[in-house]
């Protein structure tokens, strides 16, 4: 049996590549590696296609979470909700921008924050919340803010969404509930860079300019600074990359939907597994499951030469450095789901005979054990 992997990272075709080399080579003899033209064409890109009116690159992920929220002008210790199942950078982010990490529990059944339960964590010092779109899948916006009320920002933790549809939708659609969403394009990721990167989208005018300024150390032109800023850049190399893989996304996206279905279908029947629940417009970032045997699993799988990871190995609040940053609490949801979950191989170079081998391998597993 040949060896299936967990992920394909950076899929791209030969004529892609190409291109793509052609383009940097340009940029070299240019010497335009800074903010050159093809890092606004990237943006203007990206924003078409997010639905948004604007888009700023930047250095990293975590980043564009950081600026976001300096975006917001909050004071030391104004309290911002972050889920307590996600990547250290959304809880990270809050942290470092100085204001109060305040952490939520997910829904058991996706693995999202609890709306519902959001409700609880609010209080008069609650500035904004980071719902995060784990493994692909929006949460649902709309549902959100009717919970929370208008005077709470928005700032959506898209690292894993990219062109993800909105809940319950068939179609991206513009929205102007959340303040901006925040993007990774790490190389793992449904759009990965050759290196690190990240932007951030937004409706807001206002927020778009400040982030143009606090991306580039407080400054729109040279050695005029007129607000505290980071060093946070989109490299025109990594631009280039971006904007020429930006054109086989969906199908790429839709590529991952399809292999998602398929296990969700063959799946079904497993009765030691729990499905994630995930709606329809999910970009199938990753494909969890959930089962009491996971460790075990893994190893069983391994044998077998299929590769699988866990995202995530911890929640937030059981985090070493955020022990003296954040209060001591106990998420249920979180985690249960940290000691269940396990990601299958996902990604757009996979092919349903890979997909029918590891499910096949799973029911092997519990049929014998």
């Amino acid at each position: 049996m040949n060896r299936i992997i967990f992920s394909d990272v950076n899929p791209i075709l030969n004529s892609d590549k190409k291109f793509i080399k052609k383009s940097i080579e340009k940029i070299i003899d240019k010497k335009n590696f800074i903010l050159g033209d093809e890092v606004k064409i990237f943006e203007d890109n990206f924003a078409k296609k997010a639905k948004r009116k604007y888009a700023v690159g930047c250095a990293t992920g975590t980043d564009a979470l950081i600026l976001s929220l300096m975006s917001l002008n909050l004071k030391k210790n104004d309290e911002v909700i972050v889920p307590g199942m996600t990547y250290i950078s959304t809880g990270l982010a809050v942290i470092l921008n100085n204001n109060k990490l305040i952490l939520s529990d997910i829904d058991l059944e996706t693995g999202l924050i609890d709306i519902n339960k959001v409700k609880e964590k609010i209080t008069s010092k609650t500035k904004a919340i980071i719902p995060v779109n784990l493994y692909g899948q929006k949460v649902n916006i709309k549902k959100l803010r009717k919970i929370i009320g208008k005077r709470i920002h928005i700032i959506e933790d898209s690292a894993q969404s990219h062109f993800a549809f909105d809940h319950n939708a068939n179609k991206i659609t513009s929205t102007n509930i959340s303040v901006a969403s925040c993007y990774s394009f790490y190389p793992a990721k449904n759009l990965g860079a050759y290196g690190d990167g990240g932007i951030i989208t937004t409706n807001d005018k206002y927020t778009y300019k400040r982030l143009l300024a606090l991306r580039n150390l407080g400054s729109v032109q040279k050695y005029k600074h007129f607000v505290i800023g980071m060093n946070s850049r989109l490299d025109t190399v990594q631009a280039v990359v971006l904007n020429q893989k930006l054109k086989s996304i969906f199908k790429l996206n839709n590529i991952r939907r399809k292999l998602g279905l398929r296990y969700d279908k063959l799946l079904n029947s497993v009765k030691e597994v729990r499905i994630t629940k995930t709606n329809k417009g999910s970009s199938r970032h990753l494909y969890v499951i959930r089962t009491k045997k996971r460790d075990n699993l893994i190893k069983y799988l391994l044998k077998k030469k299929i590769s699988c990871q866990i995202h995530y190995p911890y929640s937030l609040n059981k985090l070493e450095a955020f022990k003296n940053k954040i209060k001591k609490i106990s998420l249920q949801n979180s985690e249960l789901w940290v000691a269940e979950c396990l990601s299958l191989p996902m990604h757009p170079n996979m092919t349903f005979h890979e997909v029918d081998k590891v499910v096949k391998e799973i029911k092997n597993y519990f049929k014998y054990t």
